[in-house]
């Protein structure tokens, strides 16, 4: 099996199976351009544990910046690295407990609507392909339309107030949410960076909700 049928593999599997916890070697390609790494972090909230050579300490250092949960070397122990995914695993995600069909919603900001029973993003009627962070954190946004959220509410919220790890894991998930939003809509912000605090709704997205009149919540 060559190695981009290999890596087109593990991404069919990602996408398949929705495993807890993803090992990806840090140097591989992905088929679809770029890193495999990046291709799996954007596809998948599962914890991703990244491989790398021992001395590569700069490719250590850009995985766990861009969302990685952990690193580790490649000749680590097998033991070890067992043990290490037992203990991202025993890291509390509330996810699971927030998707409560009985408090099902749908939020309406002009041409966005965020069904949090059906966990679905729709923008212009089409729908927005988001990952279970990715749509528990725009939740939060959403909410809260006019206000700040910091990274810290944001972790607390979606992963628990145990969280330990890099706050910029937020980030990641954020701006992989925000490509995605603009594909469908081009012309429009919906996510704004408020710089050392953390993120809210955009003024764009804000004020074409206003001017039709629609900001509703069900």
């Amino acid at each position: 099996m060559s190695a981009t049928t290999e890596e087109e593999a593990a991404l069919t599997l990602a996408r398949s199976f929705s495993p807890d916890v993803v090992m990806v070697d840090l140097d591989l390609p992905s088929p679809e351009g770029g890193m495999l790494f990046d291709t799996m972090r954007s596809l998948t909230d599962a914890y991703i544990v990244g491989i790398a050579a021992p001395d590569a300490d700069n490719a250590r250092i850009r995985a766990l910046r861009a969302g990685a949960d952990d690193v580790v070397a490649a000749d680590l122990n097998p033991d070890e690295l067992a043990a290490r995914c037992q203990a991202l695993l025993r890291r509390p995600r509330q996810l699971h407990a927030r998707w409560d069909p009985m408090q099902a919603s749908v939020i309406s900001l002009g041409c966005l609507t965020v069904d949090v029973g059906r966990k679905e993003i729709r923008v212009h009627d089409g729908d927005v392909p988001v990952t279970r962070i990715e749509f528990a954190l725009f939740e939060q946004l959403c909410r809260r339309p006019a206000e700040v959220c910091s990274r810290t509410e944001l972790l607390e919220e979606v992963w628990g107030p145990n969280w330990v790890g890099d706050t910029h894991v937020v980030d990641v998930h954020l701006s992989n949410l925000r490509r995605k939003l603009q594909q469908r809509a081009p012309e429009l912000r919906f996510i704004h960076t408020v710089r050392g605090v953390g993120f809210r709704l955009s003024n764009d997205l804000l004020r074409a909700a206003e001017h039709e009149h629609d900001l509703v919540t069900v």
